[in-house]
């Protein structure tokens, strides 16, 4: 491949002088990829480390909620110590245990004692694998961005579906009682 440059005012204009000797571009090249190699390495190691993190508190959660599971039976129940809610009980899922209003509107998510109904969704506790809390920062919010930052969200993973997000932006959140919610359910 041979490069060509511009001859006469062109190449004063774009003060070219001359291209420098590929053997020496070699020896630039030589040193640096040294660098580059060991940063690859370093973000391949750091990607590694993070992932085995991640499985490894998904395994603990899991064999949490099978111990919970197993410690009633076989069936995935809500265990809950405080106060029951006020409402009549499911035919499917049995008596309410916790009612979660929404902040505008009517609705609320209603956690029963063997499934979960979240407005027109029936989702029994069986066919939940994960479940995850992101607790709300207290405090004013003056910005849009503070408050997106700064929202709690209880995120519950079904089997089969998408995901399920109880924000703060949406329902009544309280942080206490969205981590009785994943503790009753053994996550």
């Amino acid at each position: 491949m041979r490069i060509t440059l511009p001859n006469g005012k062109w190449r004063k204009r774009l003060k070219i002088k001359a291209l420098p000797p590929f053997a020496e571009l070699h020896k630039v090249r030589a040193g640096n990829y040294k660098i580059f190699i060991l940063i690859l390495v370093g973000g391949v190691a750091l990607i590694v480390w993070y992932l085995k993190s991640f499985y490894a508190e998904r395994a603990n959660r899991e064999k949490k909620a099978e111990e919970h599971r197993i410690k009633h039976g076989g069936e995935c129940i809500l265990e809950w110590s405080g106060n029951l809610a006020s409402g009549a009980p499911d035919a499917e899922f049995g008596k309410l245990v916790v009612e979660v209003p929404k902040k505008r509107g009517d609705g609320a998510a209603r956690f029963y004692e063997k499934g979960l109904v979240l407005e027109k969704k029936r989702l029994p506790y069986s066919e939940i694998k994960d479940v995850l809390l992101v607790a709300a920062t207290p405090g004013p919010k003056f910005t849009l961005k503070q408050a997106a930052r700064d929202m709690g969200v209880l995120w519950i993973y079904p089997k089969k579906g998408a995901t399920i997000g109880l924000r703060e932006m949406n329902y009544q959140f309280d942080n206490a009682i969205m981590e009785k919610i994943k503790q009753g359910l053994g996550f």
